[in-house]
């Protein structure tokens, strides 16, 4: 018989406060079926059914098990910390009645298996069930074939059940040395704590404010996609830290100028919610700020990973311009000679007669091209790209001769020696540059073109930002830089050719005629000695590579929703049991309200003045993050090759509506529970 008393107690434990347990419990679940699922999808048997780009696919999710692995930690041993504490008044009558701290332990320990027990056995049994239709969900988004095979993978498996039960194992003995290092008083006490009328500290307010306008004003001057990323941790740091500091400082400060306002605080709707409020804003304001800040990562992982998504077919058309893309790099200007260029052109209409194909070009541009550093008014190409301070300054710099510029742009420019025109993505402006390598300086007056923006290819972005020199004397001045280069034993450079077109091939596959075009143009280079040791080519088949682009995109916009949906769990969870704990304490109050005369529609309102106060501050914060946030995501979708800043302001938008609805939503069956609680207070 004493081998049952100790589980029926916990069960029954279990069973009483199922209105805090049962929510933990469904989390545990989901946080398994998740890990699971990412862990099935990121595992050698999945990845054998994706196509090319199937490695990419696969890191993505397991970055997601990553992720999932630490937020399971943190979140689930502080969730289990709030019940513990809910707990504690019970834990402290079994030490009153007799039980000692060993008895005490026991029943954490079967509680912890019951719950641990029940959270493993569905969590993969929902893993296993949901991960086949999480598969087919990726093979849709990344354009795979989908196989629709059944099966479940005993490695991924054995994994979860070892890593969540290490975490139940942390969990227990967390709570089991909370419970014995607390005496039977404390423990009956220690619902109560925390209900010391906090002051207002203006200090640490302002400090929040100091910070947070410190992280804003790196998230908005930030102008460079590789200092964005460099900068962009630091700035979530400095948010995080000043988003607490506000919460808790500032909702203290909130409470005493609403209590100041006679007009507002003795009201019948007003004067219980903030007189209670008051009590436990310290540990309220935290509860607020985690909201908030799970909130900003839900929204700017939700609007980032979709407007990847849904801007993949831009970002393919831009890398590749054309069906089939030549490159050719050459050591000096030899390459870029007319009389071989025209020997390749012919090269390449020769194979399509000989095929049979249709061919258009799209691109036949020549240039040179380095790096540079582009400072005040100088560009200098034999900068110190090593000094960290430098990288915003850095730039992809391709000078172009006024010949072809004028191809391209269908105008009629005629420079004179010493003018020059500048194209910049980044914006630089100049109404002189200096045009610097070592001992070599050159000077020219910039001509105004107007709006009119000329790259070298539309793919703008390489990590560097890319600026174009067109000028007059090409040879000239190339030929100069080189020179001083190699002085100073610094020549990074090519002498390049693009070449890219559109082909309509009966006989044989895109990837397949540019490989055989490849070969035949190869054949060509060879014959010519001038040039066939000193010159490189390679291609892009459109089709073939944007499926490593449709793979990397559609494995992000999938982790982000499951991530989110991970995270907005995380919100509901806290914001349940913020309300379930300030219900219980509330409850007692308002029985006394109700006794000297307050009615129960005067309850419920003072209550929704109560939510609507506290409630929705951690959404216009997430709101105020998202706005400031805005540039610095921009720029690294940048370095994705995201530019459609339209895109992206339409699904930052759409993603804030949906889930502002969402978290209304929340708000109204939680608040119901609220009162729930204090009505059922008699």
């Amino acid at each position: 018989m004493k081998t049952f008393f100790y589980p029926k107690l916990a069960w029954d434990g279990i069973r009483k406060n199922r209105r805090m347990v049962f929510p933990y419990i469904l989390t545990c679940i989901c946080m398994i079926s998740i890990f699971y699922i990412l862990t099935f999808l990121a595992s050698s048997e999945t990845t054998s059914l994706l196509p090319r780009g199937g490695s990419t696919a696969s890191t993505v999710m397991a970055l997601g098990c990553l992720v999932i692995a630490v937020f399971s930690v943190i979140f689930l041993y502080y969730t289990n910390s709030f019940l513990i504490r809910r707990r504690a008044g019970e834990f402290g009558l079994y030490n009153v009645l007799g039980m000692n701290k060993r008895n005490l332990v026991k029943i954490i320990t079967h509680e912890t298996l019951i719950t641990s027990v029940i959270s493993l056995f569905f969590g993969l049994l929902v893993g296993i069930i949901l991960s086949k239709l999480a598969e087919v969900g990726l093979m849709k988004i990344i354009g795979a074939d989908v196989n629709y095979n059944f099966r479940v993978n005993p490695t991924c498996v054995m994994i979860t059940v070892f890593f969540y039960v290490a975490i139940f194992a942390l969990i227990w003995l967390s709570s089991v040395i909370k419970v014995s290092r607390s005496s039977a008083v404390s423990l009956l006490k220690s619902d109560k704590a925390g209900e010391k009328v906090p002051k207002a500290n203006w200090l640490l307010g302002l400090l929040g404010a100091v910070i947070l306008g410190i992280a804003y004003y790196i998230a908005v001057t930030i102008d460079h996609p590789v200092a964005a990323i460099a900068w962009f941790f630091l700035a979530v740091v400095l948010v995080i830290i000043a988003t607490y500091l506000l919460m808790i400082a500032g909702s203290v400060v909130l409470c005493r100028i609403l209590q100041k306002n006679e007009k507002y605080y003795y009201n019948p709707k007003h004067f219980v919610s903030v007189s209670s409020m008051v009590y436990r804003m310290k540990r309220n304001g935290a509860g607020l700020a985690s909201i908030a800040i799970i909130a900003t990562m839900v929204l700017v992982m939700i609007s980032s990973t979709s407007c990847l998504w849904f801007g993949t077919k831009g970002m393919i058309e831009s890398r590749y311009p054309a069906d089939i893309n030549f490159t050719f790099k050459f050591t000096d200007n030899k390459g870029l000679d007319e009389e071989r260029l025209d020997n390749l052109r012919k090269a390449f209409e020769d194979f399509g007669v000989q095929n049979g194909a249709e061919t258009e070009v799209v691109t036949d541009m020549s240039y040179w091209e380095t790096s540079c550093v582009a400072k005040d008014n100088k560009l200098d190409v034999y900068g110190d790209f090593s000094e960290f301070n430098e990288i915003a300054n850095m730039r992809d710099f391709y000078i172009v001769p006024v010949s072809i510029y004028n191809r391209y742009s269908g105008k009629n420019t005629m420079l004179n020696d010493g003018e020059a025109l500048v194209f910049s993505s980044s914006g630089d402006e100049f109404e002189t540059v200096i045009l610097s390598a070592g001992s070599f300086n050159e000077s020219y007056k910039i001509v105004d073109e107007g709006e009119d923006k000329f790259f070298v290819n539309n793919y703008l972005s390489s990590i560097l930002p890319q600026m174009v020199l067109v000028v007059p004397d090409f040879d000239f001045v190339t030929n100069s830089l080189v020179q001083a280069m190699e002085e100073e034993e610094s020549a990074y450079f090519n002498y390049e050719w693009h070449y890219n077109f559109d082909v309509k091939c009966p006989s044989m596959n895109d990837f397949d005629y540019a490989m055989e075009v490849k070969a035949a143009v190869s054949e060509v280079m060879q014959n010519d000695p001038e040039i066939a040791e000193e010159s490189y080519l390679y291609f892009d088949e459109r089709e073939y590579e944007s499926v490593e682009i449709m793979s990397f995109n559609g494995s992000m916009f999938f982790i982000g929703i499951v991530l989110s949906i991970v995270f907005i769990l995380a919100a509901v969870l806290i914001i349940y049991y913020k309300q379930i704990s300030e219900g219980y304490e509330d409850s007692k109050r308002f029985e006394v309200m109700r006794k000297v005369g307050m009615t129960s529609k005067e309850i419920k309102t003072s209550i929704n003045s109560q939510l609507l106060v506290v409630f929705f501050i951690p959404l216009l914060f997430a709101g105020v993050h998202l706005v400031f946030a805005f540039p610095m995501i921009g720029k690294i979708l940048n370095l994705f090759g995201l530019f459609d800043q339209k895109l992206f302001i339409v699904t930052t938008l759409i993603s804030y509506v949906l889930f502002a609805v969402f978290y209304s939503i929340v708000y109204k069956v939680t608040s119901n529970v609220y009162y729930n609680i204090v009505s059922d207070a008699k």
